[in-house]
C-alpha cells in the first residue's frame, strides 16, 4: 500500500460526489428505501411477498441505466433454493486513456459489502412513515437509509467521480446481500456456492458500521459476537388457578429468574460467566481511551427516563462497556397475555429470548455450549428448561497497521478534513469474519455513516446526505491508494 498523495482527492472528484448525490443519488436511495425488504428472521413469508428479489431487482437495473458512465459493469443476481437472493457487481479496474500500458492493471482489487435487508419497520415513527422516505433539510428518513442501503450509491458516486476525472482505480466488487439483520444466514452458502466470483480481493471494505459522529473517518478496530436464544421453564400442562395452586405449584417466571441469576448479576448488570468474558488487548483499550477524549459520553442523548442512571458511569467506562463486555438484553417474552387479558392464572411456562453481545474474541459456539450448560443443567424445582439457539455469531477484531492508519488519515483527509479516528463496535456484523476467514490475507476495513442520531433500528431511522458524500469521497481516496500500489 503506498503513502497518500498529498492531494488524494482533487476538487473535481469531489465537486463531482457531491452533485451527483444530490441530483441523482439521492432519488435512487428513496426508491430503495421504498422497497420493504424485511429481512427474513422477522417475515417467514419473504420468498412470496418477493420486497428481498425486488430490493436486489432495483439496484440491478438501476446499474443497467448507468450504462452510459459504467458500460463494462457485470451484475449477477444471484440465487439459491430456499436462500435469501444476493447481488454481486463486478466493476473492472478502470485506466484513463494514455496513462501508459499496465497502468493500474496490477492493482489489488477491492471487495465492497453492503446489506439491502431492514429491520422491521417497528412503532414510534414521527417524521414519515417507515417505507415512505421524506427529506428534511439534510437528512433522510425511512427504515434502511444508512443500514444499509446507501451503500450502492456511495460506492458508484466514488468510482463514477474518479473516471470523470480521468483516475484510474482497481476492480471493485460490490457485495450485497439480504440476510444481514438476520445474522447473515444465508452469506456462506452464496459463499460456498458463488464466492469465485469475488476473485482475491486484497482489500475489504465493510460499509456497514455504526460510527460516533461524522466528523472524520471513523473505521471499527472490533465488533462484538452475539448468541441469539430461547430460555423456556415450563411446570404444567396447562394453565392453574392462583387462588388454587399459588403457593403450591411452583411459578415458570420466579424459575427462569432463579436460571437468569446463575448468568447475570441482576443488580449490576454483569455477567457471571468467565467464559463470556474476555480480557481487553492493550492496543484496543487505549483507542478506547482515545476515542473516549474525543467523543460525547456514549450516554449522552439516550432517551432514558428522568432519573434513570446508566449502567457505567465514565465516557470511557461506557466504551469498554459498548465494545469489550458482554451484555444481556431480554427482547421477547412468551406464554404471557397482555396485561388487559391477563386472569390470576399462574401459568404453565415462560419463554425469553436473549440476545446477549459477546468480547470480539469469544468464540460465539463457546458462550452458546456454557449457557446451555449453565442454565439447563440442575433445574429448579425439577421443571422442564431448555435453550434453543438461534443464533450465534462470532465477533471480529484486528489491529491496525501504521501503513493501514497512514491509508485511513489520507482518505479522512480527502473526505472529512482530518485525520482518522479508530473506534470500538459494540453491535454485530457477521459478514465480517465470515469474510476475514474466507480471504484472511486481506484486509478489512469496516467504515459507516450511521450515527446515534441516524436511530438505526429505531424509529425516525436517518441519514445525512452530507454524511454520505463525505464517505464516498474517502472512499475515493482508498480506491485511488489501491491503484497506485
Amino acid at each position: 500500500m503506498s503513502q497518500p498523495s498529498t492531494d488524494p482527492s482533487p476538487s473535481a472528484v469531489v465537486d463531482h460526489i457531491a452533485d451527483h448525490w444530490w441530483r441523482e443519488h439521492l432519488a435512487a436511495l428513496s426508491g430503495l428505501v421504498a422497497v420493504p425488504s424485511v429481512s427474513p428472521a422477522f417475515e417467514s413469508g419473504w420468498a412470496r411477498s418477493g420486497a428481498l428479489t425486488a430490493a436486489v431487482e432495483f439496484v440491478a437495473a438501476w446499474f443497467s441505466d448507468r450504462a452510459t458512465t459504467l458500460p463494462d459493469v457485470r451484475t449477477h443476481h444471484l440465487r439459491i433454493a430456499h436462500r435469501t437472493p444476493l447481488l454481486v457487481v463486478d466493476i473492472p479496474a478502470f485506466v484513463p486513456t494514455g496513462a501508459g500500458a499496465g497502468a493500474g492493471e496490477q492493482s489489488s482489487s477491492v471487495l465492497v459489502y453492503g446489506h439491502l435487508d431492514v429491520q422491521p419497520a417497528g412503532d414510534g415513527w414521527v417524521t414519515t412513515d417507515p417505507f415512505r422516505p421524506a427529506l428534511r433539510d439534510t437528512f433522510l428518513y425511512g427504515r434502511g437509509t444508512g443500514d444499509d442501503k446507501y451503500v450502492p450509491f456511495a460506492v458508484v458516486s466514488a468510482i463514477e467521480a474518479m473516471r470523470s476525472a480521468g483516475h484510474a482505480h482497481p476492480r471493485v466488487v460490490l457485495f450485497l446481500e439480504t440476510s444481514e439483520e438476520s445474522s447473515s444466514v444465508d452469506l456462506p452458502a452464496h459463499l460456498a456456492a458463488h464466492g469465485d466470483l469475488l476473485g482475491e480481493p486484497g482489500l475489504i471494505v465493510c460499509l456497514d458500521t455504526f460510527v460516533p459522529d461524522s466528523q472524520a473517518l471513523w473505521h471499527s478496530s472490533s465488533m462484538r459476537g452475539i448468541v441469539v436464544a430461547d430460555l423456556t421453564v415450563a411446570v404444567a400442562t396447562q394453565g392453574m388457578h392462583s387462588g388454587m395452586v399459588g403457593g403450591i405449584a411452583p411459578s415458570s417466571f420466579r424459575l427462569l429468574r432463579n436460571l437468569l441469576d446463575r448468568v447475570e448479576d441482576s443488580a449490576s448488570g454483569s455477567c457471571l460467566l468467565p467464559e463470556l468474558r474476555a480480557k481487553i488487548p492493550v492496543h484496543h483499550r487505549e483507542a478506547l481511551l482515545r476515542q473516549a477524549d474525543h467523543v460525547a459520553t456514549p450516554s449522552t442523548g439516550l432517551p432514558l427516563l428522568p432519573g434513570v442512571s446508566p449502567q457505567s458511569g465514565s465516557a470511557a467506562d461506557q466504551l469498554i462497556a459498548q465494545s469489550w463486555s458482554p451484555s444481556f438484553s431480554y427482547v421477547g417474552v412468551d406464554g404471557m397475555p397482555p396485561t388487559n387479558a391477563a386472569g390470576s392464572v399462574l401459568r404453565e411456562s415462560t419463554t425469553v429470548r436473549l440476545s446477549i453481545r459477546l468480547p470480539p474474541t469469544v468464540p460465539a459456539a463457546t458462550a452458546a455450549d456454557a449457557l446451555r450448560t449453565t442454565l439447563e443443567s440442575n433445574p429448579p424445582s425439577g421443571a422442564l428448561v431448555r435453550l434453543d439457539v438461534h443464533g450465534a455469531e462470532d465477533g471480529w477484531s484486528t489491529t491496525i497497521s501504521p501503513e493501514v492508519r497512514r491509508l485511513l488519515d489520507g482518505a479522512s483527509t480527502a473526505g472529512y478534513g482530518a485525520r482518522a479516528a479508530e473506534c470500538g463496535g459494540g453491535a454485530t456484523v457477521p459478514p465480517l469474519a465470515m469474510l476475514a476467514r474466507r480471504f484472511p490475507q486481506a484486509i478489512v476495513i469496516p467504515l459507516g455513516v450511521v450515527t446515534p442520531e441516524s436511530n438505526p433500528h429505531g424509529p425516525d431511522e436517518n441519514i445525512d446526505i452530507r454524511a454520505a458524500i463525505r464517505l464516498s469521497t474517502s472512499l475515493a481516496a482508498i480506491l485511488s491508494d489501491q491503484t497506485a500500489r
